[in-house]
């Protein structure tokens, strides 16, 4: 079974809003809504409804497919990056315990 990757909607948000010099606070008003609630979705403390990324890709002025296309490409390099870090760190062990028994 495949890993799911871990979910970076949150940065793809705050990095298409940057692009936009959209602010939290701009954005909360947009969406009705308070900044903490955004904080929460921007941190991936939360994982905001289909209803909601409908209204943030129109309150930042993208197709929603967009949005949620930027944010899977982050989400796969994170994977990617996750994995090549385990890949390292299994043959630092390894070298460790060659060493060791040597």
């Amino acid at each position: 079974m495949r890993k799911r990757p871990p979910s970076r909607f949150g940065a793809a948000l705050v990095q298409e809003c940057k692009k936009r010099n959209i602010t939290q606070y701009r954005l909360a008003q947009l969406l009705g809504r308070s900044t903490r609630y955004l904080n929460n979705i921007e941190h991936d403390r939360s994982e905001p409804r289909f209803t909601t990324i409908l209204l943030l890709a129109q309150a930042i002025g993208m197709e929603p497919g967009e949005l949620v296309d930027a944010a899977a490409k982050l989400s796969w390099a994170a994977l990617a990056e996750e994995k090549q870090d385990s890949e390292q760190l299994e043959m630092t062990v390894g070298k460790k315990k060659e060493k060791k028994n040597a």
